[in-house]
């Protein structure tokens, strides 16, 4: 019976009613079903082109092709700004073809793809592709004329691009080669963050400091063009760029020499700030090591400047001349640490190297940096000091001096235009007169302040009460 009456509606149904029933129902599990594979297919699809995508971007940054002499140098990701990934490699396509090649037979779209690419200039490329219709037109441009059709106003920008072109022109004759493997880019965002020196970053991306345009930079310049205004943070950039001369600009041999002594207190000399940093914080100071930061100090200037000493450190650190005690601790440490690395051979040289350059260059003696830096960091002490009390006195007087300033000038007007008068009266006849009346005038005007000082204590006596 229970059957029979579910049955029944089946049954009352046509068979045209049958049919519709069971297409609606099989389109909704068909409808459901491909709804989950599209949607799975869609997630698969997107995780095999993000694949192919990093495959294809970690070929084509792996490897630039320098075509100076057919030697793959690296790419950082940010070359392809304003690149698609079908145009990066049309432009790497066209570096192969180029490999090889003189520069003076490249066609204008090797120069292009060269410009993009391997110098990481593509804001230039447009001006390039309307102006400069092959490597032989490059190579004889002159500075003003690479300024004008290539549109490059920054002195840098030109020389980078000048110093590339220098390369190809003879590249017997260059004496760092792996200075071309370093973009403006690690530059920037690593190699100024391990002098301590990050908050000129902007600067150096602006610019386009690469390996090449390092190697030509003076202290001149870095005041001047990159607006590094700060003695002691030009000093630290040129004794990094020392350091990487001294190492042929090789970025290998450096990174596996700090590994090296990442654990170790050994090889000061190519310690970084933030080396530095843990080192201060295992000779207990850690209270104070945060001080370094953005400060400059990293092992080139330290082991190579003759004037940096204990007194530099402790002011780099912040630790102030009343903990005695705390400074000589760092004396101690800080001798044994670089006392070692001022007497090899390595560093003999590159101060042998260094004092030749610096007398070429007509530039300042370097034995009074260190004092320089401690003068100019207690003189930028002292002034913020100055600040504080300043403003506290203006606030102070903002508060409560308006009617005490109004109280005193009624008071002491007339004393002090008879002062004003007489001494102006009185210096005709005679200097010693002049003096005595101004003497009296700064007397008369301590009185005032005294008067005021008095006053602004009253008041404050009687808001207490």
């Amino acid at each position: 019976k229970f059957m029979h009456r579910n049955s029944e509606p089946d049954l009352a149904m046509s068979s045209a009613e049958h049919k519709e029933l069971r297409r609606s129902k099989r389109r909704r599990a068909f409808g459901s079903l491909s709804k989950v594979f599209s949607r799975s297919g869609r997630v698969g699809s997107k995780k095999q082109e993000d694949t192919k995508d990093d495959q294809s971007h970690s070929s084509f940054d792996r490897l630039s092709v320098n075509c100076s002499n057919g030697q793959p140098s690296p790419v950082s990701p940010a070359t392809k700004h304003g690149l698609t990934d079908e145009q990066l490699q049309e432009r790497h396509h066209i570096l192969e073809e180029a490999r090889g090649q003189p520069m003076s037979r490249w066609r204008s779209s090797a120069v292009v793809a060269w410009l993009e690419v391997v110098l990481n200039m593509p804001q230039y490329a447009r001006a390039c592709m309307e102006n400069v219709k092959s490597g032989r037109v490059l190579m004889g441009m002159s500075d003003h004329e690479i300024e004008g059709a290539l549109k490059m106003p920054n002195i840098l920008h030109r020389r980078k691009l000048r110093l590339a072109i220098e390369e190809h022109r003879s590249p017997e004759s260059i004496v760092t080669p792996k200075a071309r493997e370093i973009d403006h880019i690690w530059v920037a965002t690593v190699w100024m963050a391990q002098l301590g020196l990050g908050q000129h970053s902007d600067l150096i991306m602006s610019n386009f400091v690469d390996g090449r345009v390092l190697n030509s930079l003076t202290r001149r310049e870095i005041d001047k063009m990159l607006g590094v205004n700060r003695r002691f943070h030009q000093a630290s950039m040129m004794y990094g760029i020392d350091l990487l001369r001294a190492l042929h600009f090789d970025k290998q041999v450096l990174a596996n020499r700090r590994a090296m002594c990442e654990d170790a207190d050994t090889d000061p000399l190519v310690w970084t700030n933030q080396r530095f940093i843990k080192w201060a914080c295992s000779i207990d100071l850690g209270e104070y090591a945060s001080n370094l930061q953005d400060s400059g100090v990293h092992g080139a200037i330290v082991v190579l400047e003759p004037s940096f000493g204990a007194e530099a450190m402790a002011t780099a650190l912040g630790i102030p001349p009343s903990r005695s005690m705390i400074r000589r601790h760092l004396s101690e440490e800080l001798t044994s640490l670089i006392e070692p690395a001022r007497t090899s051979m390595e560093v003999n040289h590159l101060s042998h190297d260094r004092a030749g350059a610096g007398s070429r260059r007509n530039s300042k003696p370097a034995s009074s940096l260190g004092r320089s830096f401690v003068r100019s960091s207690s003189l930028a002490v002292e002034e913020k000091d100055v600040r504080r009390r300043r403003s506290f006195k203006d606030s102070l007087g903002r508060a409560l001096g308006r009617r005490a300033k109004a109280d005193s000038d009624q008071q002491h007007h007339h004393p002090i235009a008879g002062a004003h008068g007489s001494s102006s009266s009185t210096s005709n006849l005679h200097p010693n007169l002049a003096m005595a009346n101004s003497n009296s005038l700064s007397n008369i005007s301590m009185g005032a302040a005294h008067t005021l000082s008095a006053s602004l204590t009253v008041g404050l006596e009687s808001t207490t009460v």
